[in-house]
């Protein structure tokens, strides 16, 4: 049987002490990182800005409906907010959201696109998209707010034009007139493969 001198063990005991210390560093150089927000990465890989802490789109006071329409549930839905006359930006992202739907291929089954108005400007709904099969799928659905309901939400169209509201209601992108269509299309696809509900 091998002794250890006195040397040894204190040896052993430096080597474990420094072994200890180097897989301890990264734990405590990342949670002063959490703590102290220092170095954390800036970018995102979503285009679209994150809508936190809003009310739950289904919850929404639509007028001339007691309740949200059934066939908007458990779907994924493209709002395009239109608070005035639809023209210019507005006209542009109809076409730009009926050709997004038409590029989700057989995804587009999960997602619907909604027309929504102020009382004001209870204008049409944008024609059907041709070529997307069930009429459900490829139609605008319409929904109207009443102006004061609008005058609550102040962001709502003028900060975001476009918004992306998940199966359950939630609100999860906004887009500005300045994003563009392929920003959204390619937010909405990263969002449809991570999540199954819809």
């Amino acid at each position: 049987m091998h002794i250890l001198s006195e040397q040894q063990i204190r040896r052993n005991r430096r080597r474990l002490s420094l072994l200890l210390i180097l897989l301890l560093i990264p734990f405590i150089l990342a949670s002063l990182m959490v703590r102290f927000e220092v170095w954390l990465p800036t970018n995102s890989v979503n285009n679209g800005d994150f809508l936190q802490d809003k009310e739950p789109f289904y919850r929404w006071p639509w007028q001339a409906q007691n309740r949200f329409p059934d066939a908007l549930k458990q779907h994924w839905l493209l709002v395009l907010v239109n608070h005035q006359e639809c023209q210019g930006e507005c006209r542009h992202w109809q076409q730009q959201l009926q050709q997004i739907h038409k590029a989700l291929g057989k995804e587009g089954d999960r997602v619907r696109r909604v027309f929504l108005n102020s009382e004001r400007h209870d204008s049409s709904l944008p024609e059907t998209l041709e070529g997307m099969g069930d009429r459900s799928v490829r139609q605008w659905h319409g929904l109207t707010m009443s102006n004061p309901d609008w005058q609550a939400r102040p962001w709502l169209g003028k900060d975001y034009q476009v918004l992306i509201v998940d199966p359950m209601g939630n609100l999860v992108t906004g887009y500005a007139a300045s994003h563009s269509g392929r920003e959204l299309l390619k937010d909405l696809r990263r969002l449809l493969k991570a999540s199954s509900a819809g």
